[in-house]
């Protein structure tokens, strides 16, 4: 049996990419979320859906260190190899503000280095074809454009309110970059990607967003508009496919095709000094 880790999958992409994978039977889910009671109403849709007895709920708070270890000690101490990890919890800058007990904007610890430190710790558990993948947004290049303003910056949230979100999603496409090149050194096998879901108006993500900005959207910028049953239906493909089990460090865009993502991207320098930085903010150093 296959086991495929998603976070935040209570709901959203994640529930329904869960939903989907479970669908075949050969694969064990582990809804890795912060809500117990979500969680488990979750798990409970996915079987009375799929007849999929193999899903499990596994408490994490990307926001926080000590919820990320002790996840990664349970998963760990259960003895199963990982087949899949999708690191998609995440928060939107209107949802959350300030700073976490670990001292980090709280999202760039949710969306990005929470995941970057449950990766690492779990890598050891990881079967030779495991597949790890990212979520980003179309939004790490906004139209009023980013400039890189150094790690330490975008950590502790000395950036401007609408890039924190931005900047984090960023950071997921460095990390897969940085990841493969961390692969290639070690003989890993590992594969890692970044896929962008885009703009679903039907998620709890952009919830209150209304029917008159998701046509804005559709209109004016057709290349961020998906669907959630569009998204989920190809980020389940991007997990399971055997066509893709050795595509490695792409972009997928709303589907299982791979696009450029931005110029800035693919600065290596950045992917570097973050990967480094991020291994001394977990204490990994």
């Amino acid at each position: 049996m296959k086991n495929v880790i998603i976070t935040g999958a209570n709901s959203g992409l994640g529930f329904e990419t869960a939903k989907k994978i479970a669908a075949n039977k050969e694969y064990r889910i582990i809804l890795a979320c912060r809500n117990m009671g979500k969680a488990q109403a979750a798990k409970e849709d996915i079987i009375a859906a799929t007849g999929n007895e193999n899903v499990e709920v596994q408490i994490i708070d990307t926001s926080s260190f000590e919820s990320v270890h002790n996840f990664a000690k349970n998963i760990i101490d259960s003895g199963i190899r990982i087949d899949v990890l999708i690191n998609n919890a995440g928060i939107s800058p209107m949802r959350g503000t300030g700073l976490t007990a670990d001292g980090f904007d709280i999202v760039f610890e949710t969306n990005y280095l929470g995941h970057f430190l449950l990766t690492q710790l779990l890598l050891p558990v990881m079967n030779a074809d495991c597949r790890i993948i990212n979520i980003t947004s179309d939004m790490h290049n906004p139209s009023y454009g980013l400039t890189w303003p150094g790690v330490e910056k975008i950590a502790y949230g000395d950036v401007d309110t609408r890039s924190r979100y931005a900047y984090s999603k960023l950071c997921m496409i460095y990390f897969t970059h940085a990841l493969v090149n961390y692969f290639e050194k070690t003989d890993k096998t590992f594969v890692a990607n970044s896929f962008n879901p885009g703009f679903m108006a039907d998620t709890n993500f952009s919830q209150g967003s209304g029917k008159a900005r998701e046509q804005m959207v559709k209109l004016t910028a057709p290349d961020r508009y998906s669907t959630l049953a569009q998204s989920s239906t190809a980020l389940a493909e991007v997990a399971t496919s055997p066509a893709l089990a050795d595509v490695t460090d792409q972009y997928f865009d709303r589907s299982t095709n791979t696009i450029r993502s931005s110029a800035l991207s693919y600065n290596q320098h950045n992917a570097i000094e973050l990967w480094n930085d991020s291994l001394k903010f977990c204490h990994l150093l």
